[in-house]
């Protein structure tokens, strides 16, 4: 299957997703109404199995011109957040109008680009707009997890990303921020088979912070509870002092072993396969210092990365949250390199298979130091397939997806998407 960031390449200016935060998000892909003329109209339609009768949907992408919108169940289109004077301007009172109700089809009028579904239980998330100088919409600040003074940060609420544009539609589930409410994704396409993504199973939540309580160590950190309620787990990525607090110096000698086995002067050669977009095209990348320098990169981006820990962040900050030094540049051969290195650290197949990603899923997590809550959410999720990481889109050469996703493009405008949301624990 082509990878999220492929799709978004081939179908969209290709720009980042937008970031989690106290931070505008980045705005850049372009909406717009479907194609005119077809009788068909794209649907998505909320479940809740959660047993709670409380729950809270929402849908937001970018919009034309800059900035955020929010779908509105009654017209089935994208409505532009306001663009504020002031920063972290409360959306609670436009959101009334906005708030998606479950088990009802809702039709899609607009385009959803970079979009992002939203479901919560008991009480609803909050949404702030911040000033988007010169854009059509005001910038949005997203709840964080990872963020301690975020007025959502003891709800349990989670989300899935989708894409819909001229191309077709891209879906997946994620657990890159962490877990708190267990989802799954049905898309039926207008023509060929129901695809299917069970994610985490009902009591998800529950398991995963048990399995990460038994291995020991800071993976119990991850588990968020709130007067004995548990709320979340969270990504180790997300936890604060990353590398200094917790899980210190928890890849320092595999990244030392993974330098010195590529190094420049009697080490073995790292080969690199550049995928779909430049099929049958290989790098070789050698260590010379504390930098790992790729030969072969043909389209101009940066052909080196610098060792993990060495541009002021710690190691396990840049490998568990795939960024600084393995940040990749979207659309590039560069930005292909950073995610099979991402994706080779995390998983722990970089020192023992020299030619990436060709390493096989049963090789996951298989040598230490383990990723144990990536490990742990591919063995409870359905047919093992979870966003545990945000390079987890990266599929071993000889097999299938391993992330969770969806894709239809034979009638970008012919299908329909049901987002269930389970129990958490």
């Amino acid at each position: 299957m082509v990878s999220r960031r492929r799709f978004l390449g081939l179908s969209a200016a290709a720009v980042s997703a937008p970031v989690i935060g106290y931070a505008a998000t980045s705005p850049g892909f372009a909406a717009g109404p479907p194609a005119g003329g077809t009788a068909a109209v794209p649907t998505v339609r909320f479940v809740n199995e959660t047993g709670r009768a409380t729950a809270f949907a929402y849908v937001h992408a970018d919009v034309p011109g800059g900035g955020q919108g929010f779908l509105n169940p009654s017209t089935g289109r994208l409505d532009p957040i306001p663009n504020p004077a002031e920063r972290m301007y409360d959306l609670s009172g436009f959101l009334d109008s906005h708030r998606v109700p479950f088990d009802r089809d809702i039709p899609l009028n607009d385009h959803l680009t970079g979009g992002r579904a939203y479901v919560s239980l008991g009480q609803s998330v909050s949404f702030f707009a911040n000033p988007n100088a010169g854009g059509a919409a005001g910038a949005l600040v997203q709840p964080s997890a990872a963020n301690p003074a975020d007025p959502s940060y003891r709800i349990a609420w989670d989300y899935c990303e989708f894409t819909y544009n001229p191309g077709g539609i891209w879906g997946n589930i994620t657990c890159v921020d962490g877990v708190a409410l267990p989802i799954s994704l049905t898309l039926t396409p207008g023509s060929g088979q129901v695809q299917h993504v069970g994610g985490m199973p009902a009591g998800g939540t529950a398991a995963l912070a048990e399995r990460l309580s038994r291995a020991g160590g800071d993976w119990g950190r991850c588990a968020l509870y709130d007067g004995g309620r548990l709320v979340r787990v969270s990504s180790p990525a997300k936890l604060p002092g990353l590398g200094t607090e917790v899980f210190a110096g928890h890849y320092r000698s595999y990244v030392d072993q993974v330098w010195h086995a590529y190094r420049a002067d009697g080490g073995r050669d790292l080969r690199i396969a550049l995928g779909d977009v430049w099929p049958g095209r290989t790098v070789t990348g050698r260590t010379h210092g504390d930098r790992l320098v790729f030969e072969g990169i043909t389209d101009g981006s940066p052909n080196s990365f610098a060792r993990p820990g060495t541009a002021g962040t710690t190691a396990e900050a840049d490998i568990f949250g795939c960024d600084g030094t393995l940040h990749g540049i979207n659309a590039t051969q560069q930005g292909r390199i950073a995610a099979v290195l991402g994706a080779a650290l995390c998983r722990t197949t970089l020192l023992s298979n020299p030619s990436q990603p060709d390493a096989t899923s049963a090789e996951f997590y298989t040598h230490g130091p383990r990723h144990e809550y990536a490990r742990a959410v591919h063995e409870l999720a359905a047919d093992g397939r979870g966003y545990a990481f945000p390079y987890d889109d990266v599929t071993p050469t000889e097999e299938s997806d391993l992330a969770g996703a969806v894709m239809y493009t034979e009638r970008p405008g012919d299908w329909a998407l049901a987002i269930t949301v389970k129990r958490p624990v």
